[in-house]
């Protein structure tokens, strides 16, 4: 028998003539993108092109669920404001892609409905990320509008019409999509070992899900869509448990409340005045002899802490190190920025409570104004008496960016002649990006080149400038306190709020965010101190230093009289100086410990007895 060419050309111009093949490429496409955006977003968590790190069945099974109910949507619409809707909903989440891009290749991490909360503050690092752009960014950028463009192009027909068979069958496919992911979710997921290693939580996998932490591993378990849709809910519409929060807090106390016994260096800086700085970004590597001679002198006179570590918790490393080193708590790890979630609560044991109710004058400093992490508002929370930008200081703008002008213009404000102070000074030269353009670069770049010929790196260089900057600030406080005979009377208290986040060293501790810490005073000789700490033990020890009393039951130690040695990260690990591990249920109930105290605003209205 022989078979008409024209045969196969007339089906497919008979296929092409249906009224609802456009229809059918429409969704096509839509599909073909769809995969396409998940398939980067993996790409930016594992760094692997490969097909087979793509396919974690678990993301898969989500993937399906979400991009079934989505077509089922776009089905029952007419035909432009389907097109409308899958226009918004495409560049939307090109949109999400390009800032996970963005956030991965300079946070190493991704996006999160939270960060909304932070978008205004994020404009400043927007110097430092425009360095990423790349080819690959280029082309899936342009890969996704030629997707979308042909999407939107693409002419569709009504399909759905209003019949109550078909209603039934719709709404039967839309219980069984959201059935099948509450199914999926309940057992599937619990037992699945999918991208994962030996860090789990509390050794049980499950618990990264249901408690919802960290973003690049929920994305890889769960898959683009499952994220964004549980995240949304986690971050704005999850219930309130204050009440069995409460319940938990006295709980805790109750079972780990000790007797305190004897502990060395209690009260010698009794009465003392205290200068509490935080350094940003003063990575280990910038700190030496020949770079930051003041600061390498001031760890030679007090404690220096060897073994710090600065982890970022939530969103906003800076804002939440600060939370923590000023409350002795941890932030709550899988919510909202206490900044913006816990404006409203009281910290009668926060570090300016304690010395205000000492009878110290308590304020705080920062170049940028008091809306930037909102701490114009968190800081009188706190117990600062005010906030003090650059405005309050008089400093120009042109010298923003100088640590050193805090020290020139601020210092009146600062220091008390008459009265006990306790300052809280935020510094910001070290500040990526690191250029040639920045202020803080060229202030100090012919002394760095000085100290290093052979060094060409921008990076490289600004980054030692911008440290010697901070330096500079340091050793004009230094001799102003020496000239107004205070220097002997006050100490300060230096910290990094997260290591550098563009040159990371190769040394695996300095990965895990190992930075600077150190207690200055003009009395003291050198007390170099190796037991390992972190941002939550900085209170307790201070506490400790100038001899407060209180009966507080802090979540972290004191560093100078402890026999626990761990740092926490966020994923719900921990350090302990040979290995990381999964929480403990000791280390976890810690955790949980300060997240309720949050969640219950436990000491709500200690402060007005």
């Amino acid at each position: 028998m022989v078979i008409d060419s024209n045969v196969g050309e007339i089906m497919i111009s008979k296929i092409k003539n249906n009224k609802y093949f456009k229809t059918i490429v429409f969704f096509i496409y839509e599909g073909i993108y769809l995969i396409f955006i998940d398939f980067f977003n993996q790409y930016l968590i594992t760094r692997s092109l490969s097909v087979s790190e793509y396919f974690v069945k678990t993301a898969i099974v989500f993937n399906i669920l979400w991009v079934l109910l989505y077509f089922v949507i776009l089905y029952i619409m007419n035909p432009k404001p389907r097109k409308i809707i899958s226009c918004i909903i495409n560049i939307l989440l090109l949109i999400l892609s390009i800032v996970n891009y963005f956030m991965n290749s300079y946070f190493h991490s991704i996006f999160s409905w939270k960060d909304l909360f932070l978008s205004g503050d994020g404009f400043s690092f927007l110097g430092s990320i425009l360095k990423f752009v790349n080819l690959k960014l280029i082309l899936f950028f342009l890969t996704s509008v030629d997707i979308i463009l042909l999407i939107f192009k693409t002419r569709t027909k009504k399909v759905y019409q209003i019949k109550s068979k078909q209603t039934i069958i719709l709404i039967g496919i839309i219980l069984l999509i959201i059935g099948g992911r509450i199914i999926f979710i309940n057992t599937k997921l619990n037992n699945t070992s999918d991208g994962w290693d030996s860090r789990e939580v509390a050794n049980n996998l499950s618990n990264y899900y249901e408690s919802w932490i960290v973003p690049e591993k929920l994305l890889r378990l769960c898959g683009t869509y499952e994220y964004l849709i549980s995240d949304f809910y986690h971050s704005f519409l999850e219930k309130d448990n204050s009440v069995n929060a409460r319940e938990n807090v006295t709980k805790y106390i109750e079972e780990n409340k000790k007797e305190v016994n004897d502990k060395n260096y209690t009260g010698i800086f009794k009465d003392k005045n205290l200068i509490f700085v935080m350094m940003e970004s003063m990575d280990d590597w910038m700190v030496n002899e020949e770079t930051t001679p003041t600061m390498y002198e001031m760890m030679n006179h007090g404690f220096n802490f060897t073994n710090h570590y600065s982890p970022g918790y939530v969103t906003g490393e800076t804002a939440n190190t600060e939370f923590v080193a000023n409350t002795g708590m941890y932030p709550s790890i899988n919510k909202l920025s206490p900044n913006y979630a816990y404006i409203d609560n009281d910290y009668p044991y926060s570090i300016a409570n304690l010395f205000k109710k000492e009878g110290y004058i308590t304020n705080s400093f920062h170049r940028s104004s008091g809306f930037i992490y909102n701490r114009e508002n968190m800081h009188l929370s706190l117990g600062y008496n005010k906030y003090h930008s650059y405005l309050d200081m008089g400093i120009d703008d042109n010298y923003l960016d100088l640590d050193s002008y805090i020290i020139r213009d601020g210092y009146n404000q600062i220091v008390q002649l008459n009265d006990k102070f306790m300052s809280f000074i935020i510094t910001y030269s070290p500040h990526s990006p690191y250029t040639y353009e920045k202020i803080e670069c060229t202030t100090n770049l012919d002394d760095i080149k000085e100290i290093y010929p052979d060094i060409t790196n921008e990076e490289y260089l600004c980054g030692f400038s911008a440290a010697r900057e901070t330096d500079n600030m340091f050793k004009l406080l230094l001799e102003k306190l020496k000239e107004d005979n205070l220097l002997e009377d006050t100490v300060i208290v230096a910290f990094s709020d997260h290591p550098n986040k563009i040159i990371i060293s190769d040394d695996e501790t300095e990965k895990l965010n190992k930075t600077k810490f150190f207690i200055y005073s003009s009395e003291l000789d050198s007390n170099q101190i190796d037991v390992i700490t972190s941002s939550i033990n900085i209170l307790p020890t201070i506490v400790n230093l100038f001899g407060i009393d209180n009966d507080y039951l802090y979540t972290g130690y004191d560093a100078l009289n402890t026999n626990e040695e761990y740092v926490i990260f966020r994923d719900y690990t921990y350090y302990d100086g040979t290995d990381i591990k999964p929480l403990t249920s000791e280390l976890l109930n810690k955790v949980e410990y300060s997240s309720n105290i949050l969640i219950s605003n436990y000491y709500k209205d200690s402060l007005k007895n």
